[in-house]
């Protein structure tokens, strides 16, 4: 978990912030698949995860995932580190 909730007007640059320079997509950085519910940095290094369950929580558990993918070839694993970001709503 994040150290402090944004607020919703914070949101947006935390996103640019994270992710760094663009462009971005949405594809996956494991499957290389379109993922609509992912903005995925130029490197595909890390990730705005913001599904419908994220959309869906309550206006005071609004939240996002900050994800860092990491891709280690002497196992052929993932390691996916994951922050949830707060914005509440009310």
């Amino acid at each position: 978990m994040a150290a402090r909730p944004l607020k919703a007007t914070e949101a947006t640059n935390r996103w640019e912030e994270f992710l760094g320079e663009g462009p971005y997509t949405n594809s996956h950085p494991r499957t290389g698949v379109s993922d609509p519910n992912r903005i995925v940095s130029a490197d595909g290094a890390r990730s705005i995860r913001m599904g419908p369950h994220e959309m869906n929580s309550s206006p005071t558990k609004f939240h996002f995932h900050e994800e860092t993918w990491s891709f280690d070839s002497s196992t052929n694993t993932w390691n996916i580190a994951n922050v949830i970001q707060r914005v509440p709503l009310k």
